[in-house]
């Protein structure tokens, strides 16, 4: 008997084992890394970039995130613009990340006081000027040459590294056109004499920023740790601007309830984002444009007038995430009306803003055939299958 319960026992492990999943491992690479030889700064700087998804198989330009401490704040900027991207709460992207080099990270940083003349940062800083040259005259003309970049640009930066961005923002206003200023301070004294405070209020009471945005978030478990002056800042300088009520300027200024230092920083850029494409702006209304009387002239109108608004070509998304709201998703639901007439005109719009796609190809020839036109079609076909030979099509 024991020997069966034993055999019995031995059966049931190799059955278990037997049925175990196997596994396989690989890299998972979430983006490209490049490193760049800089002049201006003397030293060789790492930076990581995130292409849009069909990025190489798509024609148009993108909007640039450059991101300061990526080391940090990369992975996080990528996933906030992946999810908000899907939902067309902004267009998909280019994001580049900038790593700090060992001990290099409080050069960025304004020499900063307090009234009492007590130095902020250790009295480490004052190269912010050299970081934005460096930007300027070697990052963004790079990523400009070697990828399809508009001029549509954004930097984010934290803490010491917000430098470079108030720095480019007062100084070079249109080098960027959105600014992202996390853990900022607000009341200390720059080596001008003069507060941040005061250095934004003035480089906007100048009229210079039209077309931009900024965001400025503080944690308020800083202030905690900070004089008096520096919550009297944040009050302070949102109501100046209220009162100034600037023409074609968007801007958020707060202090984040609950969260700490580098915390904030979640909450933070996604309020930055929600700044730059508001979502009064970016709601897109893709009900409406499935139940229009002409759903392909409906949305070419309305991106049209969104790409005016941003100065850069905006086009639908080509398709989402277990989502309707894009160009596929609303000939689905053509498809499914019978509206086959529309369900063409909106796939040719289709092809005219992705023509390297085989499954909008595949859909327009099945649209071909519901209206009869056979020789399209046909031609359709032979393209989607052309096209899927390519291994960056779908």
């Amino acid at each position: 008997m024991k020997y069966i319960k034993i055999c019995l026992l031995l059966l049931n492990y190799l059955i278990i084992s037997n049925a175990t999943a196997q596994v396989t491992e690989a890299d998972y690479i979430k983006g490209k890394q490049l490193f760049i030889k800089s002049e201006i700064l003397n030293e060789e700087r790492q930076l990581l970039i995130s292409l849009p998804v069909n990025y190489d198989r798509n024609i148009h330009d993108y909007p640039v995130i450059y991101v300061m401490d990526a080391e940090f704040l990369f992975d996080l900027t990528q996933s906030i613009v992946k999810i908000r991207a899907e939902r067309n709460y902004m267009p998909r992207s280019i994001i580049v990340g900038i790593t700090n080099n060992t001990g290099k990270r409080n050069d960025m940083a304004f020499i900063l006081k307090n009234k009492e003349g007590r130095e902020f940062f250790g009295g480490y800083g004052g190269k912010s000027k050299e970081h934005v040259a460096f930007l300027k005259d070697e990052v963004i003309s790079f990523i400009e040459k070697k990828y399809r970049a508009n001029s549509h640009r954004t930097i984010i930066g934290m803490s010491p590294t917000f430098g470079p961005v108030l720095d480019a923002f007062w100084s070079d206003p249109t080098l960027f056109k959105g600014y992202i200023v996390l853990a900022s301070e607000l009341a200390q004294y720059t080596s001008n004499g003069k507060t941040i405070e005061d250095q934004i209020f003035a480089s906007i009471q100048s009229g210079k920023h039209s077309g931009n945005s900024l965001y400025i978030g503080k944690a308020s478990r800083d202030l905690l740790n900070r004089p008096i002056e520096e919550n009297q800042a944040y009050t302070n300088l949102n109501k100046a601007l209220e009162k100034l009520n600037p023409q074609n300027f968007k801007y958020k200024i707060e202090v984040l309830e609950e969260e700490d230092h580098y915390g904030m920083s979640v909450p933070g850029i996604q309020h930055g984002l929600e700044t730059i494409y508001p979502k009064n702006v970016w709601n897109i209304p893709y009900k409406s444009f499935r139940n229009a009387e002409n759903p392909a002239k409906t949305i070419k109108h309305y991106f049209e007038k969104l790409s005016k608004q941003y100065g850069f070509d905006i086009i639908p998304n080509e398709d989402s995430f277990y989502f309707i709201g894009n160009i596929l998703g609303i000939g689905r639901r053509l498809k499914s009306s019978k509206r086959y007439p529309e369900l063409v005109e909106l796939l040719e719009l289709a092809v005219s803003y992705y023509p390297n796609s085989s499954i909008v190809h595949k859909r327009l020839s099945e649209a071909y055939i519901s209206i009869n036109e056979l020789i399209k079609a046909e031609l359709s076909e032979k393209k989607s299958i052309e096209l899927s030979k390519n291994k960056n099509n779908d």
